[in-house]
């Protein structure tokens, strides 16, 4: 039986070991969010300056500025993703209530991934049935939107329709999207929306996208989940919204999402 110097040595332990799991954890958030940070100024750079470099058109220079092109918003995809990850680790994730036209964002989705659906020869169909403007934050509904149709193109197949669908039901928005091709199982859904995700069952959920779509649902006191049939496979997110007369003028998708997110207009 233990006595109680014991007990109390192994108090002291357990209360150390804990302080030093915080401050790791602590160390690892800063890390993160400092390499982000490192990284996200020379790419925002370099995404300002390309469009200059851009030869004619039938020049030999020009598929391979082209490819660079390609490959410069690929990466700018990938760290925007990493600083939102650093932003949600930090708790440095404020909502921002905004008047948002949802369309201009899927468009604005669409025209930042349309490298990746011309890679693949795929056509989004839009099914907008939001006919009024939205309150909501509209920097994380808008890289909720960017996730979504980017996870529909990396695991949709060639030449096939992603399907997106905004829906709005009493003072709820939903946004579907549909995509046909590898379908993760839904047993394997947690791991699906985890960072980092380990199983190879859960592939699908790999990365961090579908996490940030998961962690911003959250914030906004939403939810999302995924349903398949057979290959097809369907996200759905649901979203608390307030709806706002058409006469009010709306934050424009150039006016926030080419520039800093903290430009938006605060109800």
């Amino acid at each position: 039986m233990e006595t109680q110097p014991e007990i109390l040595f192994l108090s002291r332990k357990i209360l150390e070991l804990n302080q030093q799991l915080v401050e790791s954890q602590s160390a690892k958030t800063h890390f993160v969010s400092l390499v982000a940070n490192q990284l996200n100024n020379p790419m925002t750079t370099l995404l300002g300056l390309i469009k200059h470099l851009e030869p004619a058109q039938g020049e030999k220079k020009h598929e391979i500025f082209a490819m660079v092109h390609e490959a410069v918003l690929e990466l700018d995809f990938r760290i925007q993703n990493l600083v939102a990850t650093a932003r949600i680790e930090s708790g440095s994730c404020e909502n921002s209530a905004t008047l948002v036209d949802i369309k201009s964002l899927v468009d604005e989705a669409l025209e930042a991934l349309q490298y990746m659906l011309d890679a693949k020869e795929m056509l989004v169909v839009i099914d907008d049935a939001v006919a009024h403007r939205i309150v909501t934050d509209a920097a994380k509904l808008y890289r909720i939107i960017l996730n979504l149709l980017a996870n529909a193109c990396q695991y949709g197949d060639t030449n096939s329709d992603i399907e997106i669908a905004l829906k709005k039901a009493n003072n709820t928005l939903e946004i579907i999207v549909h995509n046909v091709g590898d379908a993760p199982k839904v047993e394997f859904k947690p791991q699906i929306f985890t960072r980092f995700a380990a199983s190879a069952e859960g592939a699908h959920g790999l990365g961090l996208g579908l996490s940030i779509v998961r962690s911003y649902c959250e914030m906004l006191d939403g939810s999302v989940d995924f349903f398949v049939s057979d290959r097809k496979v369907t996200f759905v997110v649901q979203l608390p919204i307030t709806v706002q007369d058409t006469t009010i003028s709306a934050c424009g998708s150039d006016e926030f999402l080419f520039e800093s997110f903290d430009d938006a207009i605060e109800l």
